[in-house]
């Protein structure tokens, strides 16, 4: 069985090659209720169906995506938050990727930063304390470190980056100096 789905009006040329596919095979075409019901079509389709061809309605939704409610959006954004994916969340919830993309995008991308800030925090305080136990640790590094946590908490990335260069040259001074 051949399945074949349309959503333009079918020219003669490809109704003819759906029919001579209907010749080896049982064929099912299926056009949108628009289509469907057009008088356009309405010879088209009878002249199909007197070659074997099955035409069906598609009923798939077409269209705009669906807007989807507070509690959805909440459980979406408490999915993501355990760290299930897009693909995952839309298996779980029976949801197009698209919908629950378009629906929580905005919230996504601060969820996204906010896993980034809490991540760069982490591996700041493991460096401080792993300059600590190398005892090298002392007052220039304090400030450097609390400059550093400003620019992170501000989401300024390309400061952060400066500053977490500037600590590593330092205590790459530091330690030659040992």
């Amino acid at each position: 069985m051949i399945e074949l789905k349309f959503h333009h009006f079918l020219k003669w040329s490809e109704i003819e090659e759906i029919i001579k596919k209907g010749k080896n095979n049982m064929v099912v075409v299926k056009l949108p209720n628009s289509i469907y019901h057009s008088k356009k079509m309405k010879y088209k389709i009878e002249h199909m169906k007197k070659h074997h061809i099955i035409v069906e309605m598609d009923n798939d939704k077409r269209g705009r995506h669906k807007k989807i409610d507070d509690t959805v959006k909440e459980r979406i954004l408490e999915l993501y938050r355990e760290g299930y994916s897009i693909n995952n969340i839309s298996n779980i919830l029976k949801l197009p990727k698209s919908t629950i993309f378009i629906n929580v995008r905005d919230e996504i991308g601060i969820i996204s930063m906010e896993r980034k800030k809490e991540e760069l925090t982490s591996l700041m305080y493991q460096y401080k304390e792993h300059l600590i136990i190398e005892n090298i640790y002392d007052n220039y590094f304090d400030t450097l470190f609390s400059e550093l946590k400003m620019y992170i908490d501000e989401n300024n990335l390309e400061m952060a980056h400066i500053k977490i260069k500037e600590i590593s040259n330092y205590a790459k001074k530091l330690k030659k100096l040992l």
